[in-house]
């Protein structure tokens, strides 16, 4: 959800029926649904982007692509929050009129580190983690290679700067 403006301004979605996106807002659908369109399209190279939270919730799907050897290309955004929660809450911050504040211990995803990369290894899945842009090229290129699943865990920055982040419902 939060970083759909930035992978559409590198990637725009030019062909009907080759982008999809949640709507409403839900949190897990990531993983799955890009098995989902995997299994909906075997003649197509499948990349599934979601978020850390959201990966969190339905997690067990990498050992469903495993087990059944579902080929889709999982890219798992790692910022160690629940960033969505984060603007949400931000935004209604600015709406009460509050200044300044702070979000509740809940919205981190760290201590311990979740190493989504670990994870797809431990049910099956054949991962690699990037934490340098120069790791990106490597990582996609190997993706492609195999020929079954693989999923590529991203460190990305996790701070909520207001004026820069967009996100409504249904985007």
């Amino acid at each position: 959800m939060t970083t759909s403006p930035d992978l559409t301004r590198y990637l725009p979605p030019s062909e009907p029926g080759t982008y999809f996106l949640t709507r409403g807002g839900s949190l897990g659908v990531g993983i799955p649904g890009a098995l989902g369109l995997k299994l909906a399209h075997p003649d197509r190279t499948v990349f599934g982007f979601g978020g850390d939270g959201g990966a969190m919730y339905t997690i067990q799907a990498l050992w469903t692509a495993a087990h059944h050897d579902i080929g889709a290309k999982l890219v798992v955004c790692n910022n160690a929050s629940y960033r969505i929660l984060k603007v949400n809450i931000q935004h209604w911050f600015a709406e009460q009129g509050i200044a300044g504040g702070r979000f509740p211990a809940c919205f981190d995803l760290h201590g311990p580190e979740l190493r989504f990369d670990l994870l797809a290894q431990a049910m099956g899945v054949p991962a690699v983690r990037v934490e340098t842009e120069a790791q990106i090229r490597p990582a996609i290129e190997q993706a492609l290679a195999t020929k079954g699943p693989f999923l590529i865990d991203v460190r990305i920055d996790g701070e909520v700067a207001p004026d820069t982040v967009h996100v409504k419902c249904g985007q």
